[in-house]
Parts: C-alpha cells; structure tokens; sequence
C-alpha cells in the first residue's frame, strides 16, 4: 500500500491577514459566492472540525488574556461565514481572502451575521494541526495584529480538514450596539440636549415629525444623502453606525442661541454602500 507523504505538514503555510473598516462606503461586489464542495471520508458527517475550532478560539483567548485583552465571544454569524471560506479554500486547495467567484469579505460577513459591525479583520491558514497554526499564526506580526486587536470583541473560527490538511479561516469583528429606531432617536436627542447642556443653552423641544422620519428611510431606500428631506433653519443629513455621536460640525448649529426646537429622523438599513448596515439620519433645527 502506497503511504501518502506526511514530511511537509510540519511546516504550516499562512495567508494574508486582512483587515477592513466599515464607516465609509463601501462598493458592493456583483459577483456570487461559489459553491464549496468538500469531499466527506466514509465516517465524517460534517466537513468542519467544530473541536478545532474550538480549540483555537480557546487559544485565541488565552493569548488576549496574557496580554490584558477582553476575550473574543463567538458568534454563530461570523461562524458561518468563516466555515463557508474555509471550505471554498479546501476545496480549491488555495488559501487566499478571496477566491475566484466569491464575495468579499464585508460582504461575506454581512450575508451571514446580523451583528452591526464596524470594523472587521481575517487570518486564514492551513496547517497539519491546531497548535502548529496557533503557533505560526503568533508569531507573525500581522496575524498576531489580528488576534490581539482590542478593538475586536467577536469572531467567528472555521476550520475544514481535507486529508491531512486543516484549512483555518478566523473572521473577527467589532460589535456595536443595536439601536430600535425609536432608541436610535432618543440617542441623537440626547446628544443634543447634551451640547446645549455644555454651551450652557436652554434645552430644545423636540417635535416628533413624521416628515422627518419619512426622509430618513427615504435616504435608506435611494442610498443617497441627497432624497428630499423637509425644511429647518438648520438640515442635518448624514449616516453612522454610533448614534451616540454626533457628527463633526454638527455642535456649532446646535449651539445656535436662537433655536427652539428640534426634529430627528433615523433609520437603519443594509444598502449596497453600507452592506453591514447604518442608521440614516436627518435632523432639522428650528
């Protein structure tokens, strides 16, 4: 019986890491994702190896720990995504961030998870056990950059074994937190009652405009800042994935001592500029 050579799986071959921003806009990629199609042994039911990549979270974590960082939750989302990249890389026996016929990684990350992400990163590998790919991946500078960001607070490990070979793909992620429309609002009204508050300025009313709200899905719908949005002293249109902060500029209107009240419009949606989502606003001051 012929042996298969094992010799080379000592040495353990790493990709690109790859790191991506989500706060400005983003073209979408037209292109589908190609269909991974990993060959099963007679007794494996599952083409992933969900100890693995347990296995290498764990270890994910205990290095962020030694290095006085929060640990990464896993998310079934990110899970996915990581698992359908890792497969399509097995199957073409190629490690790469992008494989021919396949979505972008933002891309990826939003078909499959809901979380409102930021910012987003990736490590992929293969290697002939898990130890050997965490230790390799430690100990290069921009994978290591990867899985001690402290900015990260999520990620999503999938490994594919093929004969020998694990195929690792690490999707991590900075989750924000997920504001209703109404909360959303509330947010940005808070934020302004907190600069007149600074500016030591009588609080706004605030008038709840359905014209207002109406514009801000509009400019969701159309994917443009520029969808007809109703009349103030003062118009405000912009898009973030943090609420909670007003944009640059907007404090000097604000702060304006002939003001009165105020109008705010938000709404959330994924949008060929925004593939992992934004909340759209529009703010009149009066």
């Amino acid at each position: 019986m012929r042996r298969a050579p094992i010799t080379w799986l000592a040495v353990v071959i790493i990709g690109s890491a790859a790191a991506l921003k989500f706060a400005r806009p983003v073209a979408a990629d037209s292109e589908k994702s190609a269909s991974p199609t990993v060959q099963f042994s007679p007794n494996q039911s599952s083409p992933y190896d969900s100890e693995a990549e347990r296995q290498l979270l764990e270890l994910a974590n205990q290095a962020r720990a030694q290095a006085g960082l929060g640990p990464l939750q896993a998310d079934e989302g990110l899970t996915q995504a990581a698992r359908q990249h890792a497969a399509a890389m097995a199957t073409q026996q190629q490690l790469s961030h992008r494989l021919p016929g396949e979505p972008s990684l933002i891309d990826r990350l939003a078909a499959n998870s809901v979380l409102h992400l930021d910012h987003a990163g990736e490590n992929v590998a293969f290697s002939g056990n898990v130890n050997q790919a965490q230790d390799s991946l430690m100990h290069s500078p921009p994978h290591r950059e990867n899985l001690l960001n402290p900015g990260y607070n999520v990620a999503g490990f999938g490994v594919v074994r093929r004969g020998y070979v694990l195929y690792v793909t690490q999707d991590f992620g900075h989750r924000l937190p997920t504001y209703s429309v109404q909360q959303a609002g509330n947010t940005v009204a808070q934020d302004i009652a907190e600069v007149r508050r600074e500016a030591h300025l009588k609080p706004l009313h605030r008038v709840d405009n359905d014209a207002v709200q109406s514009a801000a899905c509009s400019m969701a719908r159309a994917d443009s800042l520029h969808a007809p949005s109703p009349r103030g002293l003062y118009l405000l249109r912009y898009t973030t994935m943090q609420p909670e902060t007003l944009p640059a500029g907007a404090a000097q209107a604000i702060g304006d001592r002939g003001l009165r009240a105020f109008s705010v419009g938000t709404c959330y949606a994924r949008s060929s500029a925004y593939p992992n989502g934004a909340y759209w606003v529009v703010l009149t001051l009066d």
